[in-house]
């Protein structure tokens, strides 16, 4: 009963007109992340801070400490920003600023969001009880649009070589990894609320020429149709898991978080299937909530 991510023009849920199902951009998602480890005390460059006006900072007043002008010359810290802010060396910069700019290809991505169930949109209206204008005697009408249900799987992947560019850390993926958790589950805005995460599964290979892809495809529900609760419905990982099989050589660990409310086929617990069929295997893993 929320909007995962509203379009710009009637803020309405986006949705598939091919497939019925709800799609969400990666920049939602980036924002989830960004968000969140701001509240950890990370230095964060793409983010809203407020002037004493109440007036949104611009890009050029964000980048002022890292800009340096004389008569001749202008330049940019590029490192020192990079350095200072963690998302930055997770997701790039496209930086053009007082006519100074470069681009940092970013080494982490994420695919657009879908949802593995189709959804049913529905238009909430709702009635002001404060006038919004002063010659009106009193409230107007309003509305918002919401999704009943929607079950959201990202895919994302990390590329080890400009990520070694900007000397993005182990820490600062598991960070990344703890704020696409949490920050999902700590959105509190009257459109986000009530979103809660699933299941995540992090894949980290054994070198650098390892690659699978298309893991997203692994995952499956075991309804498609319109649903109102988890509870309806059954995670797939069969063929995740049968992905994970074949390509074990290349696979240095599994990482996860499960949420307990999850399971297979409306029965197993997933997190005990998971951990079980991965020790099973003999395939090193760890639970990202664990530490």
């Amino acid at each position: 009963m929320a909007n995962p991510n509203g379009d710009p023009d009637e803020n309405r849920p986006r949705i598939d007109p091919y497939s019925g199902k709800n799609l969400v951009t990666d920049y939602r998602l980036k924002r989830t992340i960004r968000d969140y480890l701001k509240t950890q005390g990370k230095g964060i460059f793409i983010r809203e801070d407020l002037n004493s006006d109440g007036s949104r900072k611009t890009i050029e007043v964000l980048a002022e400490p890292y800009i340096t002008e004389n008569k001749k010359t202008k330049a940019v810290d590029k490192d020192k920003l990079i350095k200072e802010h963690i998302d930055v060396r997770l997701f790039g910069l496209i930086f053009l600023v007082k006519d100074i700019a470069f681009k940092n290809i970013g080494p982490v991505q994420f695919s657009i969001g879908q949802s593995l169930n189709k959804v049913q949109e529905l238009e909430i209206r709702n009635t002001r009880i404060v006038p919004t204008k002063e010659d009106a005697k009193a409230g107007t009408f309003g509305h918002k649009n919401i999704l009943r249900y929607s079950l959201i799987l990202f895919h994302g992947f990390l590329n080890q070589l400009p990520a070694r560019e900007v000397n993005l850390s182990e820490e600062d993926v598991n960070d990344m990894m703890l704020a696409m958790w949490h920050g999902t589950n700590n959105l509190s805005s009257t459109s986000k609320f009530g979103q809660t995460s699933r299941l995540l599964v992090r894949i980290v290979y054994a070198n650098d020429k390892a690659y699978i892809g298309n893991m997203d495809r692994g995952v499956t529900a075991s309804k498609t149709e319109a649903v109102e609760d988890i509870s309806e419905v059954g995670l797939g990982i069969d063929k995740l898991l049968t992905m994970i099989a074949e390509n074990k050589k290349q696979i240095a660990e599994v990482q996860y978080a499960i949420h307990d409310g999850v399971t297979l086929n409306n029965t197993t617990s997933a997190k005990k299937h998971l951990v079980d069929w991965l020790s099973e295997h003999s395939i090193k893993h760890k639970d990202i909530l664990a530490g």
